[in-house]
């Protein structure tokens, strides 16, 4: 009986309030550690994203060490001449030589396209990577090249997402994922590329930046055309295309055009344009008395060609 009247023990009102209390600590713990898992996994997504720059910095990098340069093709090849397609802040258009060749194919030199655009959705921004392939019977001509009017664009053989959060035009930036040494594609040969990568733009968290820059040892550059042209005596005419340069060393061809219609017209056609007047880097014309339009003509090896031109009284 005595235990019975016992006031040893924890009142109804006790208890609740133990309870009350026990789940408050229950949940600020489980706060801490959803804030925990939170911050865990925006680190993992943000490194997983970094991983997948770096991945693009190297690849970019590998594959414009390894152009295709134009002398790969055949020696007809004025269409496309050039390595690098198309140049600008935010989409690279260029040929490289593929890792290795398709059975069967007739692409001899093993050239693709490879592209790397960025999407300017928001608030992140998506790197893709699209690669344009062929085998066919035409395979020393490249195919036109696909669309280049969205990122990714149509026609494109295949699409990859590279990195997802790029952040170089997030809140209105305009941080040029690609810079050159030249405005003109012919005369690219320095490409450096800086990424800013940021899982949650916005956020006072700071962005991560990865950057390279790669000299193209394989871009054949057009050459240089440089000429003058002396009037004497009965109207003749000494044209010297000394002047004129190939910045990888190679010989040059020389064909010299008098009052040429436009475009130039084919030398190497029957029969030949009357405007096509001689071939060399020296040349001696006699002339009508009067003004003419001389022009000079000069092509590398690959065939990329550059003209200079001179105008006077003879």
């Amino acid at each position: 009986m005595g235990r019975l009247r016992s006031e040893r023990g924890m009142t109804l009102i006790e208890l609740l309030l133990g309870s009350v209390m026990a789940v408050i600590v229950l949940g600020s713990t489980l706060t801490v550690l959803a804030a925990t898992n939170d911050n865990a996994r925006h680190q993992q997504t943000a490194s997983d994203n970094q991983d997948a720059a770096r991945i693009y910095l190297d690849r970019l990098a590998r594959q414009l060490r390894n152009l295709a340069s134009p002398s790969l093709f055949s020696a007809n090849y004025q269409a496309q001449p050039y390595a690098v397609d198309s140049a600008s802040n935010y989409d690279l258009v260029f040929r490289v030589v593929g890792d290795t060749m398709p059975p069967g194919s007739l692409n001899t030199a093993n050239v693709k396209r490879v592209r790397y655009c960025l999407d300017n959705a928001q608030p992140s921004q998506t790197l893709y990577q699209q690669e344009q392939t062929w085998t066919n019977a035409a395979s020393n001509m490249p195919p036109a090249l696909p669309s280049t009017a969205a990122c990714p664009g149509t026609g494109w053989t295949t699409t990859k997402k590279l990195v997802s959060v790029a952040a170089n035009r997030v809140g209105g930036q305009n941080r040029p994922l690609f810079t050159y040494n030249s405005s003109d594609p012919q005369r690219i040969t320095e490409v450096h590329s800086e990424i800013f990568v940021d899982t949650t733009p916005g956020t006072p968290a700071k962005e991560t930046r990865l950057a390279t820059g790669v000299t193209l040892r394989n871009q054949n550059r057009v050459p240089i055309a440089g000429m003058t042209a002396t009037a004497t005596a009965g109207h003749h005419a000494i044209l010297n295309g000394s002047g004129s340069e190939d910045p990888e060393g190679m010989p040059l061809t020389y064909q010299w055009y008098l009052d040429p219609p436009s475009p130039l017209p084919d030398c190497g056609g029957t029969p030949v344009p009357a405007s096509c007047i001689g071939t060399g880097v020296v040349f001696e014309k006699d002339l009508t008395a009067g003004n003419h339009r001389i022009v000079l003509l000069v092509k590398d090896p690959a065939g990329l060609p550059a003209t200079d031109e001179d105008t006077r009284l003879y």
